[in-house]
This record gives C-alpha cells, sequence and structure tokens, in this order.
C-alpha cells in the first residue's frame, strides 16, 4: 500500500481483507474489514507515513483524501470520533509497548 516515509495524502477503509502496519521488523498491528490506516496522514498534512502497510491477503479499500475526509466529517461527525478512537488506542499500545 505505502511505505515509512512516502508522502502521504489520504487514509484508507478497508472494506476486505488484511493489512499489517510495520516499521522495520516490527508489526505493530493487523488490521482487517471495518478498520482504517493512514489517518494520520489527514491529520497532519504534508507529514510523511509514519509507517509501511502491506496486505497479507487480497484486499479491498476505500480511499478517503482530505476533501472526502472533511465531507465524511460535516456529515458524519461519528466518523471523527472513529479516526480518533483508532489513534488513541494505536498510541495506548505503543506506550505498553516502549513502558518495558
Amino acid at each position: 500500500m505505502f511505505r515509512e516515509g512516502d508522502d502521504g495524502d489520504a487514509l484508507y477503509i478497508v472494506r476486505r481483507g488484511t493489512l499489517q502496519i510495520v516499521s522495520g521488523s516490527t508489526v505493530y498491528e493487523t488490521v482487517t474489514a471495518g478498520g482504517i490506516v493512514g489517518e494520520m496522514a489527514i491529520i497532519e498534512e504534508g507529514a510523511p507515513r509514519s509507517a509501511t502497510v502491506i496486505a497479507t491477503a487480497f484486499a479491498e479499500l476505500i480511499k478517503i483524501d482530505t476533501s472526502k475526509f472533511l465531507q465524511l466529517l460535516a456529515e458524519t461527525p461519528e466518523f471523527a470520533l472513529t479516526v480518533m478512537q483508532a489513534m488513541s488506542r494505536r498510541l495506548r499500545i505503543m506506550n505498553r509497548r516502549y513502558r518495558a
């Protein structure tokens, strides 16, 4: 899908399949249908991708660029909460991982 350091211009919703979020040899998370990846690219415009995302099985994705993201926020404010929950969950996982 994309590599750590790439320019980011969209987030993706996983419609079908399985993706892994990785950095180096570390797998941060496995994402399945209903999950999202690439959300930091929308939130922090212009920042490079913070991790690599690879498909471990056939995956069908929905691309959400900045204009679509803003439209979704206006029409479906709960979507913002979904994105924030994903970011919060990932931050908590990273905190636990690096406390040890």
